[in-house]
């Protein structure tokens, strides 16, 4: 048998599409079926996210995710004439692995393969300001295809680390190589998950989103290796960039940004935005700031409408309080940030989440969906959903999302769903070499376990908050 055949079959039978049984009857398989992780395909206006698109949309932009000229995967498991006998006794074990096209399909663990040089390696094992976020040569292997000459930097604020420990990475695939692209996509995100014990937190969160309609990323668990080494389980997290956009918001998107500060929404505050995607003027951000700021509060949703996607930002903010996101737009602890704002052509914008490794746990701060905070953890200032509180017609809109969003909540059975994706990685994290590991493994099952009991007590817990029935 064939290296690389052997290989294929050891991560079929690891992990290529196990069954995991969930309660009576329910496979894993069936939990992660396109229906249940469909994702968000319409135009971006002023009421997005009313709907949940079924599994046919999600289907049809699953499959423009992939680049025409990627070969069928059976034909990239070996090389050309490495075929055997023995592999073709091996073909006697069953069918040949077969690889979801989408890397982010929920029902496996993709491996990812990087490989750097000497020269690579001393800027990613650097401390410095000037080399943290400095991007580097590299290769990409998947599937038995490289890519042999991406660009690679490491991410994270809390969560950045330094080679040899576990980086959080952002491949740009046509860093180096104009118009490179991997299964479609310019650009790759790998999350280290430091932040977050159980490795499941920020995927569930993602989940939610998606499946309440709103436009969220995509998210698996993936293995990821460095130069042969085992760097154990990542968050492969869909990137928010330009193919994301089209992907969420077909021909009507036009601008990104990602907030660090300046939750306000007031003009004069714009730098606080970095722009991934726009003309480089931000004057559409600038309108919506406007609108914001003189927004009254007997006629706030109204005021903001034409400018911002009330009904999407009421549901996000709903969510950000059931999953208890406590790193956010709304309840953040440290000042609001990590969301994104997408804009779209006819001035409109919507919500997009980030970070959300510090859901679904009160480690941090218990967040209470009646007590939206500060933009600035310092200075104070109010978010919009600060002045919503306030608003006799605007709070009375979120909580009845608030209400609506829980009801969707219990509709997932996300315990159950908790415990079958735990299932899927358990091994893997506790085959992690130590030195990649920031928890013991005894910590990381007890953090699991009280995963399981947070999701269950949450819509209790939140309907006292907002004395919801």
């Amino acid at each position: 048998m064939s290296a690389r055949r052997a290989g294929a079959r050891d991560r079929r039978r690891r992990f290529g599409l196990l069954t995991v049984v969930l309660g009576a009857g329910v496979s894993f398989a069936a939990a992660c079926s396109d229906a249940d992780e469909a994702t968000l395909t319409m135009p971006l206006t002023p009421e997005a996210g009313a709907s949940v698109p079924d599994a046919a949309s999600d289907a049809a932009s699953d499959a423009s995710t992939d680049a025409p000229t990627d070969a069928p995967t059976d034909a990239r498991t070996d090389a050309p004439g490495d075929a055997s006998a023995s592999d073709a006794a091996d073909a006697s074990d069953g069918a040949p692995l077969v690889l979801p096209a989408d890397i982010y399909d929920p029902s496996f663990v993709p491996r990812f393969d990087l490989a750097f040089d000497a020269a690579a390696l001393a800027v990613l094992s650097s401390t410095a300001i000037a080399d943290q976020k400095k991007y580097v040569h590299g290769s990409f292997t998947y599937d038995g295809v490289t890519v042999a000459d991406v660009g690679v930097r490491r991410k994270g604020s809390s969560t950045f680390r330094a080679y040899p420990k576990k980086m959080a990475l952002k491949i740009k695939v046509d860093r180096y190589v104009p118009n490179q692209r991997f299964r479609g996509l310019t650009d790759l995100t790998l999350n280290n998950m430091v932040s977050d014990p159980t490795s499941l937190a920020e995927r569930l969160a993602y989940h939610v989103f998606r499946s309440a309609g709103l436009p969220a990323q995509k998210a698996n668990n993936a293995e990821v290796y460095i130069n042969g080494a085992n760097f154990g389980v990542y968050m492969n997290l869909e990137t928010p960039d330009a193919d994301f956009l089209e992907r969420v918001f077909p021909g009507t998107w036009k601008s990104l940004y990602e907030s660090n500060y300046g939750s306000t929404w007031v003009p004069g505050i714009e730098d606080g935005f970095e722009e991934d995607v726009g003309d480089g003027t931000k004057a559409d951000l600038a309108l919506l700031f406007d609108a914001v700021k003189n927004a009254q509060p007997a006629t706030l949703v109204a005021d903001v409408t034409p400018w911002l996607a009330t009904t999407q930002w009421l549901k996000f903010s709903a969510l950000e309080a059931i999953t208890g996101h406590s790193d956010g737009y709304g309840f953040a602890y440290n000042g609001s940030h990590n969301y994104y704002l997408a804009g779209s052509t006819t001035g409109v914008f919507s919500l997009i989440p980030w970070s959300t490794d510090v859901c679904f746990t009160d480690n941090v701060t218990v967040v209470d969906a009646a007590q939206p905070r500060p933009a600035d953890f310092a200075a104070g200032g109010d978010t919009l959903l600060v002045r919503c509180k306030a608003s006799t017609t605007c709070w009375p809109d979120y909580t009845a999302q608030v209400s609506a969003m829980l009801t969707a909540y219990e509709g997932l059975d996300l315990a159950a769903l908790a415990l079958a994706w735990h299932t899927q990685i358990n091994g893997l994290v506790v085959a992690t070499p130590p030195a990649k590991k920031e928890y013991s493994d005894a910590y990381y099952q007890n953090e699991t376990t009280k995963l399981y009991s947070w999701i269950k007590a949450r819509p209790a817990k939140i309907r006292t908050q907002l004395g919801l029935p």
